[in-house]
């Protein structure tokens, strides 16, 4: 008779299963172990059963509630929360199934999201935080818990979400967002409940990219072009059926965090990248190494002088691979060793130019990542970065002197392997006797090129294509066209919709860098993306963002984007943490991001949470003139004004032709006089109006005042 019920039992379990590749009744990941729901609301709990199956949710706080699946096997229950506390368990329940969520906690939820300065965590070795160490080293806040929300981005939206619930303690607090830790830990301290953070943040983003399509489509309507459609759709499927027609190999990602020797090893644990750059990379055959050696055929290659941008080679400028170039030079003189030179080669935001290997007369002499007998290049490179490559883009100046003995008199070759698509400058060879110009007359051959596809996100993964022959008619090579996490609406379908409509106390923004070049139309993006979010969680929650820091990007925009951020301030609810006394001149990625979650604390402390404290700095807001002075007078001051740098003030001033000249300062009451002996009948002034401008304005608790001009 037990043998009969364990035979049934067996054969139930079979056929029960059969068909089933997931369980009937499921929930949105945000639902498990360790979450935090938001205190004293009503907060929603949805998933998926049987259609028509009925569904019951019980809280031991004393919650019972129940209801039936749609159609489609969708459910939502709204339940009931209470002051905060825990831990609580959640147990969901149908017919025949019983899902049971521990851990619980009651308290406050945020969500913190937007780029790379919002991403960084503390396991990035070479732009980490201040005093990451000693945070490592001792964090202990196990009722504060984040939710890393995995990478995704999709052409259509989706419900399904990846990530998991952590404790901000010490041996799993490197995996949080640095920002969002500071914050949580600043707003514990002084509540003593509770935190919750959902993260969910892509370093690199365009604003566009967290936008709904719908809202994208009502800036559409108003002469702004987002969409992603039907022409972009057919160039993606002709860039596909371009390099179906050759064969490929999948390598790890080569940009300029590995060169860093930076975190990107965290992602795939079972990738050594360092290995594999140093020893395979050397070795792997990218269809090219048959052109490393001495051959007479490439005179029949294309030509290209220098200096000059290798995207240049296709006509629109969108390349990205391996190109073999050589040239034929003379040699009068062996008498010393010759010096070798690439002037000011970039290597571009995020590492374009990835890696060089010189040849000569067939012979691999040197390569940016080093060889068997060498400190590797990235070493060399991450422990000198702050130091010696402070430009935008990067620039290296390669200066390596070669042997004698690698060179003939009378005709040589060098051969130059390059991965990336960056800029190579001028190029000689130079001795005590001889100088000689490596500039003109270089071949050319494409060997090999980048091509991303659409789907899920594959980094650290890179698809390489090979180019086989001489025979190719690049000139028929459509634009590459490609979905990504750039893609407007990208990263909404799959980072923030499956968010919806989980109950948040308010919003933590990071993000403008990306957007820094096009700022005439950050103002109207940033408006839609509050408004679009708001409307979707059917909430005017409060929304507060940081203010783009300083840092060098050549093209002085990141004060028109500071001023497009400023101007938000005028949609109810918002908050603005002003970074100009704590950017890096040549970093886009400041180091402090302690005090930077501290003041997105100490806005939700004060407007949120009723704390009698200071939470910003100055806000410009209007301008008056007086015979050859301007005087400049502030929202509602809490606290007196403070110039910290009478000499240097920051202050500019202009008269009706907008030329303007530094300017005096000093501190009236609560306005500032601004004048110069420059400008007789002043019109306007601005206020640390450059690209890495650093703060001379503050209150009197240090807070400092936003960038702005009066135009």
């Amino acid at each position: 008779m037990n043998i009969y019920k364990i035979t049934v039992s067996l054969i139930y379990l079979i056929f029960s299963s059969c068909g089933k590749e997931n369980p009937n009744l499921e929930l949105n990941r945000l639902f498990s172990d360790g979450m935090v729901l938001q205190r004293n609301s009503t907060v929603p709990i949805w998933g998926n059963a049987m259609a028509g199956e009925n569904v019951n949710v019980k809280a031991s706080w004393g919650i019972d509630h129940f209801t039936t699946a749609d159609s489609n096997g969708s459910w939502k229950i709204f339940i009931e929360t209470q002051k905060e506390g825990g831990p609580f368990n959640i147990e969901v329940g149908s017919a025949e199934e019983k899902i049971v969520i521990s851990d619980v906690y009651l308290g406050e939820v945020w969500l913190a999201a937007g780029q790379s300065n919002m991403e960084m965590n503390f396991s990035y070795c070479c732009n980490t935080t201040d005093s990451s160490e000693n945070e490592l080293n001792n964090a202990d806040y196990s009722n504060i818990r984040m939710f890393n929300v995995k990478k995704n981005y999709l052409l259509n939206p989706t419900d399904q979400i990846e990530g998991s619930w952590i404790k901000a303690e010490k041996d799993q607090i490197k995996d949080f967002s640095a920002v969002a830790y500071f914050f949580a830990k600043n707003i514990r301290n002084k509540l003593n409940i509770p935190l919750g953070i959902i993260h969910s943040s892509w370093g690199g983003s365009d604003i566009e990219s967290w936008i709904s399509k719908k809202s994208l489509n009502n800036l559409e309507q108003k002469g702004m072009v987002f969409n992603w459609e039907q022409k972009q759709m057919d160039e993606y499927q002709q860039s596909i059926n371009w390099f179906s027609n050759f064969p490929s190999i999948k390598l790890p990602s080569g940009g300029f965090d590995l060169m860093l020797g930076t975190y990107t090893h965290k992602i795939d644990p079972t990738i050594q990248y360092n290995s594999f750059f140093l020893d395979k990379w050397r070795k792997l055959n990218l269809n090219d190494s048959q052109y490393a050696q001495t051959l007479n055929n490439f005179k029949d290659w294309k030509k290209i002088s220098f200096p000059n941008n290798l995207k240049r080679i296709f006509p629109n400028d969108d390349f990205q691979g391996v190109i073999i170039l050589k040239k034929l030079f003379e040699i009068s003189d062996l008498s010393s060793n010759y010096v070798f030179k690439i002037d000011e080669s970039s290597l571009g935001w995020a590492g374009e130019m990835r890696e060089y290997d010189i040849y000569i007369n067939g012979i691999k002499i040197w390569s940016t990542f080093g060889d068997d007998s060498n400190q590797t290049y990235h070493d060399k490179l991450g422990k000198n970065f702050k130091e010696k490559y402070k430009s935008y883009p990067f620039q290296l100046s390669l200066l390596q002197e070669f042997s004698k003995s690698l060179f003939k008199k009378g005709e040589n070759e060098i051969g130059i392997r390059v991965y990336g698509a960056g800029e190579i400058g001028t190029m000689y060879l130079e001795n005590d006797k001889q100088i000689i110009n490596l500039n003109e007359d270089w071949h050319y051959r494409i060997s090999a090129e980048e091509f991303r596809q659409t789907g899920n996100y594959s980094y650290p993964y890179l698809n390489y294509y090979l180019y086989d022959n001489d025979n190719i008619d690049f000139s028929k090579r459509p634009k590459l066209s490609s979905f990504g996490f750039s893609t407007p609406r990208s990263i909404f379908n799959g980072m923030v919709n499956p968010l919806v409509p989980y109950a948040i106390k308010g919003v933590l923004w990071y993000q403008g860098e990306n957007n820094a070049f096009r700022h005439q139309e950050y103002e109207s993006l940033f408006r839609t993306l509050i408004l679009d979010w708001r409307n979707l969680w059917g909430e005017e929650f409060p929304f507060y963002y940081v203010q783009i820091a300083p840092y060098f990007n050549y093209y002085n925009t990141n004060a028109l984007l500071r001023e497009a951020q400023r101007k938000i301030l005028d949609i109810p609810k918002t908050g603005m943490v002003v970074t100009l006394d704590i950017g890096e001149h040549y970093d886009i990625h400041p180091s402090n991001k302690h005090d930077v979650g501290y003041r997105l604390a100490q806005l939700a402390l004060k407007n949120e949470y009723g704390f009698p404290i200071v939470a910003t700095g100055p806000m410009y807001d209007s301008i008056k003139i007086k015979d050859d002075k301007a005087y400049i007078f502030f929202k509602p001051l809490e606290s007196g004004l403070v110039l910290k740098n009478v000499k240097k003030t920051q202050f500019e001033i202009a008269g009706n032709d907008k030329k303007y000249y530094s300017a005096r300062a000093s501190v009236i009451k609560d306005y500032i006089q601004v004048s110069s002996s420059q400008v007789k009948k002043p019109q306007f002034v601005r206020y640390a109006w450059s690209d890495t401008a650093s703060a001379t304005l503050f209150n009197e608790e240090g807070f400092p005042a936003s960038s702005f001009s009066s135009e």
